[in-house]
This record gives C-alpha cells, structure tokens and sequence, in this order.
C-alpha cells in the first residue's frame, strides 16, 4: 500500500476525510436529493440533502459543518422545519433531524412607546404604546401522542386538553409559567418548560400548555 503520509505531506486518514468532504460537496451540486433552503431570518439560501423518513412531518438532513445549528428554524418547500435533534459531525457533514412546524403561538404584548418629560416633569407621548403580535413557529403534539412513560413503562396520567410543544430555545421574557397566548382561537396557558435539549443557550425548549376554559 502506497505511503500516503509521504505522498500526500499528510495521513491516509487525513486524505480520506478530504476526499470525502470534496466527494460531499460535489454532491451538494448534482444530488436530486439537494434542496435549497434558508436558515432562519437568512436571505441567503444554501444547499442540504433532505432525506423522508418513516414520519411524513419529520426529514433527515445532511449538510457542511456548522451551516445549521440546533433549535434553528429551515424554511423547506414555503414550510417552516425546527432543528429537533443535535447535529452531528461524521468528520465529512454533520446530520441532523427537523420536523414540521405545524402551529404557532402568538402572544400579545404593548411597546414602550416613546416619550419625554417637560420642565414641569410631566410624561409627554412622542409615540404612544401599541399592541404588537409576537409569533413563534412550534411543533405541536398532544400528550398522548407522545407515549410519554415513566421508567417503569406506565403511562404518566395527564389532564386532558393538555399539549406539548418545541421551539426554538429563547430567553424572550413572554416565554415563562403561567404567560398565556392564543392558539387555535383559544387561550392557552404555560404549565411547564423543558430545558433539558438546550445546551449553550441553542436548542429546543420543550412547552407544556394547558387550555384556559371559556367562562362566557
């Protein structure tokens, strides 16, 4: 076998995980699996392999190192798709799992408005506070859809009504116990937050919701 440490001014590993990347990136230009596809607020697209798997809301994707992060949303095909899994990195591309973002949350909040104080001390309003829509993609499953069981395989016994929900980690104050938000015409409230697939503030939150019952 040829010395390709010698040869090549470097070792067979080294010039296989070379080859491989230039092998991938080839790819990336002639695949029919290839999409083009943006990352968050990003004009600028770049190229994935977007892989079906045995769920129609869920794809496997394989990309160039560091191009996508955990918890970031890829809008594939005009949908939004939330990075679910930890991406990892065989040394030529790293994979990953996104699924659909099939609802969203919108939460109500007033702007601080611009003002100014006059000699007297007196507030006066340059532009008064106004009620804005923050939205956030998520990817929404009832409980029992989840299958969540104890260590011991029993079913963990919910409310009914109760949902779950991922997405994107953010440290935005509206996300917290008890903040309510609207969803489906309805009014929901958070119950409880997962942060146990966030790691250096990337990631996905994990949200327990409850329905708030219409009293009118």
């Amino acid at each position: 076998m040829r010395n390709y440490e010698n040869y090549y001014n470097t070792s067979f590993a080294d010039k296989v995980v070379r080859d491989g990347i230039k092998i991938f990136n080839k790819s990336l230009l002639t695949s029919p699996d290839v999409y083009n596809i943006k990352v968050n607020d990003s004009i600028n697209e770049i190229k994935i392999f977007v892989q079906s798997t045995a769920n129609y809301n869920e794809r496997r994707i394989l990309f160039s190192q560091n191009k996508i992060l955990w918890g970031d949303i890829v809008i594939h095909e005009n949908e939004k798709w939330l990075v679910t899994e930890y991406p990892f990195f065989n040394k030529i591309h790293e994979k990953s799992k996104i699924q659909l973002c099939n609802n969203t949350i919108e939460f109500s909040r007033l702007t601080d408005g611009v003002f100014e104080y006059d000699r007297m001390g007196n507030k006066i309003w340059i532009e008064d506070p106004t009620e804005v829509t923050v939205e956030f993609p998520c990817v929404l499953e009832s409980i029992s859809s989840l299958n969540t069981k104890t260590t011991t395989g029993e079913q963990i016994n919910v409310p009914e009504g109760d949902m779950v929900l991922q997405i994107s980690y953010t440290d935005n104050e509206l996300i917290h116990i008890t903040s309510e938000f609207k969803m489906f015409n309805n009014t929901y409230r958070i119950s409880g937050i997962d942060r146990s697939k966030v790691h250096n503030n990337q990631g996905v939150l994990i949200i327990v919701v409850s329905r708030i019952a219409n009293n009118a």
